[in-house]
């Protein structure tokens, strides 16, 4: 079993540096939302993860049904209405109402390869997985 952990510290309402293991990320948001453009959104790292992990699930899935993938190229896009999360309408979702993904590889396989890898890869992207179902979240506030 692997667990991750991370620590936010947040100096602003739109930015935040996170500690992830030995790494500093940090997260801004556009000016129109309260930002400076300083780095990407919360949302924009979900699509980031998203992308990232369906480039680590196509390398290696695709060695194990023999295909040498040389490169990827990965387009994940997603948009959302802000009416929930600006308090104006709760009838809406909060996140992104549907994300699309294009993925391109540079290998030597056939259609119904390239259809196998895909299949695989869409049923075992963690990320995907935790986009696509519900993930029990528990969350506590107290003051500092």
């Amino acid at each position: 079993m692997y667990t991750a952990r991370i620590k936010t510290h947040g100096d602003s309402m739109a930015r935040s540096m996170t500690d992830v293991r030995n790494f500093k990320v940090f997260a801004d948001e556009p000016p129109e939302l309260g930002g400076r453009d300083g780095a990407p959104s919360p949302l924009e790292y979900i699509l980031v993860a998203h992308g990232t992990c369906l480039n680590y699930m196509t390398f290696f899935i695709a060695k194990e049904l023999g295909i040498e993938v040389r490169s990827t190229e990965i387009e994940v896009e997603a948009s959302l209405d802000p009416v929930k999360f600006a308090g104006t309408d709760r009838s809406v979702r909060a996140g992104y109402q549907g994300v699309k993904v294009n993925i391109k590889v540079d290998a030597d396989a056939t259609p119904d390869q390239l259809a196998r890898l895909r299949e695989e890869v869409e049923a075992r992207c963690p990320v995907s997985d935790n986009i696509t179902n519900a993930t029990p979240v528990s969350i506590a506030l107290a003051a500092a």
